[in-house]
């Protein structure tokens, strides 16, 4: 056979095929494996398709068959329509139709591969291949265990769930007779809250009716109290005006006359301290006069008297000052004086004129009481500087000839 026609020949796609077709879920169920017969079809069948597989990839194409490989091809073929079959309607009986096949049709056509050479004993091979098909039968038998528990469980899982389920149905039911129930209670209890806020609403209305009229009443009787008080507070706050004005005015004229009382104290005592200078000054001009009144005057004794005579004006000198401020005080004791007569008079005198006039006389009052200046009291010296200097320069020159 040509290495073009073997490479090219239609078995080594279908082998492919056949392989790939292990792999589906039909073939692996538990319930299939289980069984021993069914097992062994499938290992046999899988395989004698391995087996082919791997000759057709080592055998070279001169020592291939074209007729025997088309052989093969029918036979698997018809392996590949029996699997098939089985997906569709899982009858154990297509497996073992397709070992069946096997054993008769592609096992005595492997002589297309043509003569093979041993290696070796393949005792061990075949060994380790039952070992390991044992292997998976064990394994196989120990899932389907597993499942038929986990079915056991399941089916008691499933009991329970049947009988939550019927007792969730009779709770339903409970819970819909409790809530019909409910409901016809919320109905008659609505019905009586119904009467009931009738009657609720019946009696505020009369009631509120009955405070409108209350509160009206009240309301004129409050009204009526309010007016006479209202006229009882007018005539209070006129005689409290007048007595306000009265206390003011003694207030007033009281504080002027404390004023003018301090005032009057103060220009005494500083009228006192005056003639205490003005007698210390005289006194000391007296004496000088008097000691040198009998002696003759001359430039020996002239300077001691100008001396005596300075001592004296310089004695003399604050009693300028004292008698400044002695002035001072007596004129703002004269002017509180005169201003507390003014005020003390001035209720009296314009009481029983119209207000117009009253307001006039005040304002005027007021300018003439505020914004004005008190003249000063001046002290002046009973002899000036001028007429001191004076007869100073005159004893100078008597002193001289």
């Amino acid at each position: 056979m040509s290495p073009s026609e073997y490479a090219n020949h239609p078995l080594s796609g279908l082998l492919e095929r056949l392989a790939e077709l292990v792999k589906s879920a039909e073939f692996t169920d538990p319930d299939l494996l289980t069984t021993e017969t069914n097992a062994s079809a499938l290992e046999v069948t899988f395989a004698i398709v391995s087996t082919v597989r791997s000759m057709l990839q080592k055998t070279p194409a001169l020592l291939v068959s074209g007729y025997g490989l088309s052989q093969l091809q029918n036979a698997f073929q018809s392996i590949f329509n029996e699997l098939t079959s089985y997906q569709s309607n899982r009858n154990p009986g297509h497996i073992q139709n397709a070992r069946a096949q096997v054993e008769q049709a592609v096992m005595p056509q492997l002589w297309a591969f043509g003569p093979t050479s041993q290696a070796g004993d393949s005792t061990q091979l075949a060994d380790a291949v039952n070992q390991a098909a044992q292997a998976a039968r064990d394994s196989i038998q120990q899932l389907a265990t597993q499942r038929d528990a986990l079915m056991v469980r399941q089916t008691a899982l499933t009991q329970q769930v049947q009988e939550s389920q019927a007792r969730l149905e009779n709770l339903t039911e409970s819970v819909a007779k409790q809530k019909a129930e409910a409901a016809s209670v919320v109905a008659v209890v609505q019905q009586l809250y119904a009467e009931k806020e009738a009657e609720r609403a019946s009696a505020f209305s009369t009631m509120l009716q009955e405070l409108k009229a209350d509160f009206a009443k009240l309301q004129a009787e409050s009204e009526k109290t309010q007016s006479d008080r209202l006229e009882s507070l007018k005539t209070s706050q006129e005689q409290a005006a007048q007595i306000v004005q009265v206390v003011g005015n003694t207030g007033i004229t009281g504080n002027y006359q404390k004023i003018a009382n301090a005032e009057g104290e103060q220009a005494n005592t500083w009228r006192w301290i005056t003639i205490a200078f003005f007698g210390s000054g005289i006194a000391l001009a007296g004496a000088t006069f008097w000691k040198f009144w009998h002696e003759p005057f001359s430039p020996e004794n002239a300077w001691s008297v100008l001396i005596r005579l300075m001592y004296a004006v310089a004695i003399t000198s604050p009693a300028w000052y004292t008698a400044k401020e002695s002035a001072r005080h007596r004129s703002n004791a004269d002017r509180a004086r005169q201003t507390e007569l003014e005020l003390a008079s001035l209720g009296p005198f314009i009481e029983l004129m119209p207000d117009e006039k009253k307001h006039q006389i005040r304002e005027e009052l007021t300018k003439r009481y505020f914004g004005n200046q008190t003249p000063e009291h001046t002290a002046e010296p009973p002899i000036s500087i001028q007429k001191l200097s004076d007869v100073a320069v005159e004893l100078m020159k008597a002193a001289k000839k």
